[in-house]
């Protein structure tokens, strides 16, 4: 009968030694030769070499190898230490049986621990396993992971009977889960909670048993955005986990794993539970498998501080204003007192897209880390100094925030240029309107003709006016990454570049409105600070929807015209997030396009395709009623500014000449 071997050679470290001109493996207190193909072997590839060896799935071992450049593979060895492959696919069907029978055994007491244990202890052959090669890891894991870890039910809490939930504890006895209780806890507003939470120093949940406040241990970090923080009931012998994602960090559900159950508080939320439930069981697994020794001593130490972390996947000039800054704004307006720590991943490469945190908010002096570069690294310090990580967030602009904003982007050099810039306007009586780009998807199939029938009408209505066409952005860093251009959502690396289209359609333009009374600038490539300065400048814009008004209406709160494609302007939930007052403190008007101007067209080549969305369909625009609707606004706007007063000792209205030596200098600014 096999018998296991002791649990200090389950690795065994530098296990090859040569003998009689052949590679020897020690193990179990004896040597045995190393074979391929039934044929002792005299050494690696060059470069190679042995740097363990692990046991833990005895009879088949697991040969990690390691290259002096840095690189790591793994063989599997069979009883006879001959190598049998060097992936699962080409183990034979019987050795792949039983690589995942001993898997499953140590592997499934790691995830027990983690999910079920309310004191969780590291097993040592699954600490051992934590050496092998991560692609081996990785590819075990897969392979294991529906046994592992099975599926749970995701139900609504009050659809619950109300003393039907019953578990088994390790004990042995029969528990029930009470309705009302698990309503109690999920019926507070997640940011509210975290309020509490930095009020009191303490991160605390009613037991679903009697209600009785637990103290959370830490949690799984899964990444910058999803979050499952756990709680255990050592009197009921119940682990449990607070479910907590989306932009707004919102609270998703309760996870009870030994019972493969997600409790969600309402049908709001129930979409985000189930959307977070198909991604569990490898989120937990990936991430105890590369976290596991430092999230094991976290959890029995126990987290006792507060960090709220910025989105580093997936950045997004949006989501940082509304959800992050306005977060930040929300905290200061509420608990000045009790605030946590922010930490920006990758601050070099520029992650701060509206300027460093502290400078907009001095009152974070002290509690900015920007040290940590990698989500992994501010999972692994999280874990390390024993801190609750969340996003302290709000989904409204204030007044307040705004102004922070704009201070701070017209102290910068961007936005002391872009104002120098339009100092510069000879004829500050003409309007001065600011166009958003959009062309990765979503936007208009015609923008060239439509973009030059806009310039024209405004050229004729209104001579000296100035036309700043404002794309993607850069953001700005101290390290390398540092002026990188923001992609937008679905933008791939590799791919079609925006900033390249916006550049190549603004250059068009111009050069197509030389003869027109008209000044073109351009912000693309340029910091976010920028556009921000010559949209304080002007008197509205014009854009197709999208995160660019997040420049416009939330940073700046301008008037405008707002073209978006028909879907969105009859089925999208969230299309008046920059203009109603739930969201815009005080928001300036705003004018849609009419719905019978648009035409959706699911064929048009995307630029950033986004397969099988209509929301992002490009459109057809019927020009010869958008652009006099734009003409009325823009009229309007210029109506209401207070009328420019030529009296004495005024400078006279500067010569035509001279105005266009200065639409010049502007567009050789803009290169």
């Amino acid at each position: 009968m096999h018998q296991a071997p002791p649990l200090d050679d389950t690795l065994i470290r530098d296990p090859v030694l040569e003998q009689d001109g052949i590679l020897q493996l020690r193990i179990g207190g004896r040597i045995q030769p190393i074979l391929v193909g039934g044929v002792p072997i005299s050494g690696f590839l060059p470069g190679w070499r042995a740097r363990a060896l692990y046991t833990g799935f005895a009879p088949l071992f697991l040969l990690e190898l390691e290259h002096e450049g840095g690189g790591r593979a793994t063989w599997f060895l069979n009883h006879r230490m001959e190598r049998a492959g060097d992936c699962l696919d080409q183990l034979s069907s019987d050795l792949r049986m039983l690589l995942r029978h001993n898997c499953l055994l140590v592997l499934g007491r790691l995830v027990d621990a983690v999910l079920n244990r309310c004191d969780p202890v590291l097993d040592p052959a699954a600490a051992a396993f934590l050496e092998v090669c991560p692609h081996t890891r990785h590819q075990i894991a897969v392979w294991c992971l529906d046994a592992l870890i099975p599926g749970s039910s995701l139900y609504l809490a009050a659809d619950l009977q109300p003393h039907s939930l019953l578990f088994r504890g390790h004990g042995g006895s029969l528990t029930a889960i009470d309705r009302d209780w698990l309503l109690e806890g999920l019926r507070v507003d997640w940011q509210a909670r975290i309020a509490g939470f930095l009020r009191s120093g303490r991160m605390e949940w009613p037991s679903p048993v009697d209600g009785t406040m637990l103290q959370a241990q830490g949690g799984l970090f899964v990444d910058d955005f999803h979050f499952a923080y756990r709680f255990a009931d050592h009197r009921h012998d119940l682990v449990f986990f607070v479910l907590v994602g989306d932009h707004h960090s919102v609270l998703a559900g309760l996870w009870f794993p030994s019972m493969g159950l997600v409790v969600s508080p309402d049908q709001e939320r129930r979409g985000l539970a189930h959307t977070m439930l198909r991604h569990l069981p490898w989120w937990v697994l990936s991430h105890v498998l590369v976290h596991a020794r430092v999230l094991f001593p976290a959890l029995r130490r126990g987290a006792c501080g507060f960090a709220s972390v910025m989105r580093l996947q997936g950045l997004h000039i949006g989501h940082q204003l509304w959800n992050e800054l306005s977060g930040m704004q929300r905290a200061l307006d509420a608990h000045p007192d009790a605030l946590p720590d922010w930490i920006v991943p990758d601050a070099e490469g520029g992650t701060e897209l509206f300027g460093p945190v502290d400078e907009l908010f001095p009152e974070l002096a002290g509690r900015v880390v920007r040290n940590l570069r990698t989500v992994e690294q501010v999972i692994d310090h999280a874990y390390r100094s024993d801190l609750f990580l969340l996003r302290v967030t709000s989904d409204v602009v204030t007044t307040a925030l705004r102004r922070r904003i704009q201070a701070l982007a017209l102290r910068s050099e961007a936005g002391r240029q872009a104002g120098a810039a339009a100092r510069r306007l000879v004829r500050r009586s003409a309007p001065v309107v600011l166009v958003g780009l959009r062309v990765e998807n979503r936007t208009m199939v015609e923008m060239k003709p439509f973009l030059d029938g806009l310039v024209r009408s405004i050229a004729s209505r209104h001579p000296g006016a100035v036309i700043v066409f404002d794309g993607h952005n850069a953001s700005v860093g101290a390290g390398p990454g540092g002026g990188r251009t923001i992609r937008s959502h679905g933008e791939r690396e590799g791919g079609p570049r925006p900033t390249e289209v916006e550049r190549e359609l603004v250059a068009a333009v111009r050069d197509d409105a030389r003869c027109l009374d008209v000044t073109i600038a351009d912000t693309i490539g340029q910091p976010v600070a920028s556009s921000i300065g010559w949209c304080l400048a002007a008197d509205c814009f014009v854009s197709v929807w999208g995160a660019s008004l997040a420049k416009y209406r939330w940073a700046c709160n301008r008037p405008g015209f707002v073209i978006t494609s028909r879907a969105n302007l009859q089925g999208r939930p969230d299309l008046h997030i920059y203009d109603s007052p739930r969201y815009v403190e005080d928001p300036s008007p705003m004018i849609f396009v009419a719905a019978e101007a648009v035409e959706d067209d699911p064929a048009a080549s995307l630029l950033v395709p986004m397969p099988g969305q209509p929301l992002y369909f490009n459109l057809h625009l019927d020009a010869e009623q958008v652009v006099p609707a734009i003409g009325r606004m823009l009229a309007e706007t210029v109506a209401k500014r207070r009328p420019v007063v030529r009296g004495p000792g005024r400078a006279p209205a500067p010569s035509l000449a001279r105005r266009r030596r200065v639409r010049e200098d502007v567009a050789s600014d803009n290169g």
